[in-house]
């Protein structure tokens, strides 16, 4: 039974941002792409890999969709006025299961955009206002799929020890 806890730890590691260009906290003159590069092959499937740039005016600075190539991710970019940025991203880890971060830095270059609203990448878009929206409430009347699950598993434990008490209780009893 323990063999099979341990394997359940080793298995549920997700892959990790091993290095990015700019890094956390650098500064930069000029800037034409990000990198960023993680500790396995990404999946990229339904736009779930989403890098965008956010400048200190609020509005985005990506030129076009982040590109998946193995364990990296590039996003094409075209910085506004001097100030500090960050690059947010989320990425689909080999396991299935997302990872996320933020890498701020500061830009003292000459101004080469002024930016957009939301992100150029319409996938993109949808998917960062899907990840930062409020969970569903039961306003809505749905419910994210692992708090079913957990309802459901909990009500299973709850049937299962119920069997076990009556079963416990009706046996007869050698003195």
């Amino acid at each position: 039974m323990t063999a099979a806890f341990g394997g359940a730890t080793a298995a549920s590691a997700h892959d990790s941002l091993v290095s990015s260009s700019p890094a956390d906290g650098d500064t930069v003159e000029a800037l034409s792409e990000v990198r960023l590069d993680f500790s396995a092959n990404l999946l990229g499937t339904d736009g779930g890999n989403i890098v965008i740039v956010v400048g200190p005016d609020g509005r985005h600075y990506e030129s076009a969709c982040a590109e998946l190539a193995g364990p990296t991710l590039t996003l094409p970019v075209a910085l506004g006025a001097p100030g500090e940025y960050s690059v947010e991203w989320r990425a689909v880890s080999s396991d299935g299961h997302p990872v996320s971060g933020v890498i701020p830095f500061t830009s003292t270059g000459a101004s080469t955009s002024d930016g957009t609203e939301g992100s150029v990448c319409e996938s993109a878009a949808g998917a960062a206002e899907a990840s930062t929206a409020s969970p569903p409430s039961a306003e809505t009347g749905s419910l994210p799929g692992i708090v079913i699950g957990l309802l459901a598993g909990g009500a299973v434990l709850v049937l299962v020890a119920v069997l076990i008490v009556v079963i416990v209780r009706t046996r007869p009893r050698e003195d």
